[in-house]
This record gives structure tokens, C-alpha cells and sequence, in this order.
């Protein structure tokens, strides 16, 4: 009786057993899980990102009298110093071409310049501009502060802050009948390409939304604001990925 006892008990602990393996669920950190609070505040706090984003830049006030739309790419980092605040830094560029009219208006000046006898050459005739093309290019970099409404939550709105320069190279190609002459190449210099840097800064809204532990989107609408002579404003919308360098627990 008491072996028969025994063995009923052992089978008993083995059914058990396999009922419990059968029905366990292994806890998993990730952003999915029910508590889903705690994992968010292991996956914020003290955590550094790293992404890529493409966007567009619309040139506003004395910037955008001449300059298109621009595309442009770009790289940012940040680190959470706790669930909240955010700290990072970003660099852009965008490209735009020049305005039609502008270019119209250069090419005629530039013509007048050509009509000049001294621009001639005795053998090949008057200089004669043949077109006239540009582009402008924009390249942000700032060091950022964020802060982020709801940290524990996929979608992360927030509010940010950027401190930086400005670097705006602006470029005029000019093609020619022939070889410019020097007397040609100097008052290009003079009305032609340029490289010019500011100090800016630049307030920006924007969101996180969480995809997993490794991977998220990221979206921003900055206002760059240009301290030149007088002030230039830039409006740029940027979307990319950004990723936790730290994702594994």
C-alpha cells in the first residue's frame, strides 16, 4: 500500500510538471509586454540613439527670395539623461537649386560684363555666355535639448531646442564660348559662388514612435533660425530612423 501510495505521488508531480511547463510563459523585456511601464523606463533613462533622416527645407524671409525647395539627409544622436530630458547633437544639408527669375537676372548681368571689349580675344571673337546655373546649399549643425512628454509610451511627442552654426554655400556656374579670361574669372569671384557661416539656433516639435527595443521613427518640423544680416529663416521637416544603441538588456 505504501509503494502504491509512493508511486501515485510520483506520477502525480510528473503530470504537474508537465502541466505547468506546458502552460509557462518566459517574462520578455520588451516594449510589448504588460508591464510595459517598467520596461519603458530601463528603455529610456541613460540610453544613446543613433539615427539617419531625409527631409525638406523651405527657405523663408531674405534666404528664400531666390532659393527653391531643398532635399537634403542628414544624421542625428541622442542621449536620455533620464526619462525626460534629452540631450543630442544633428547634422544636416539641403540642396536647392535657384530660382528661374534669379537666374535669368544673373545671366543677363553676367552678359553685360561679357560685352565688355576687354573680355574679347582678338582670335576667338566676343565672350558670350552660353547659361547660367546655381544651387545653394544649407548645412545645420547643433547641439540639442529635448523633452519628451511621455517617455514610457511608444508615441513620444516632444519639444526641442537647438544651439549651432550655419553654413550656407551658394554657387554660380557659368559656361562660356570659350575659355574665361582673367579679367572675366575675377568679377565672377566678386558676384559668383560664396561659402558664408552663422550662428542660429533653432526650435523644433517633433515625435518618437517606438517600432521595437532596437528600432524607431522619428519626425521633426525645425525653425532655423539664421543670425545673419538680416536674420534668414528656414523651416525644415525631417523624417528617419533612429536605433538603441543599447536595445539588449
Amino acid at each position: 500500500m505504501k509503494k502504491l501510495f509512493i508511486t501515485l505521488f510520483a506520477i502525480f508531480l510528473l503530470i504537474g510538471n508537465g502541466f505547468a511547463q506546458l502552460h509557462y510563459k518566459p517574462y520578455e523585456l520588451n516594449i510589448n509586454a504588460p508591464n510595459s511601464e517598467n520596461v519603458y523606463k530601463r528603455y529610456m533613462e541613460g540610453k544613446t540613439f543613433l539615427g539617419i533622416n531625409g527631409g525638406i527645407s523651405l527657405p523663408l524671409a531674405d534666404y528664400g527670395k531666390n532659393i527653391n525647395l531643398g532635399l537634403g539627409l542628414g544624421i542625428q544622436a541622442k542621449y536620455f539623461i533620464s526619462d525626460h530630458f534629452v540631450f543630442g547633437a544633428n547634422f544636416n544639408f539641403y540642396n536647392s537649386s535657384l530660382k528661374d527669375e534669379f537666374i535669368n537676372e544673373q545671366k543677363l548681368s553676367f552678359q553685360l560684363i561679357a560685352n565688355d571689349p576687354a573680355m574679347s580675344d582678338s582670335t576667338k571673337g566676343p565672350l558670350t555666355i552660353l547659361s547660367v546655373d546655381g544651387s545653394s546649399t544649407l548645412y545645420p549643425f547643433t547641439l540639442n535639448f529635448e523633452y519628451y512628454f511621455s517617455p514610457k509610451q511608444r508615441f513620444k511627442p516632444f519639444v526641442g531646442l537647438g544651439l549651432g552654426f550655419y553654413v550656407v554655400n551658394y554657387n554660380i556656374e557659368i559656361s562660356t564660348n570659350y575659355e574665361k579670361p582673367q579679367l572675366f574669372r575675377e568679377e565672377e569671384s566678386k558676384f559668383g559662388s560664396k561659402i558664408d557661416s552663422y550662428f542660429g539656433v533653432t526650435p523644433y516639435v517633433g515625435f518618437m514612435v517606438d517600432f521595437n527595443e532596437l528600432m524607431s521613427m522619428n519626425f521633426d518640423v525645425r525653425n532655423n533660425i539664421i543670425l545673419s544680416t538680416p536674420v534668414n529663416l528656414s523651416v525644415s521637416v525631417n523624417l528617419g530612423l533612429i536605433f538603441n544603441l543599447a536595445y539588449k538588456y
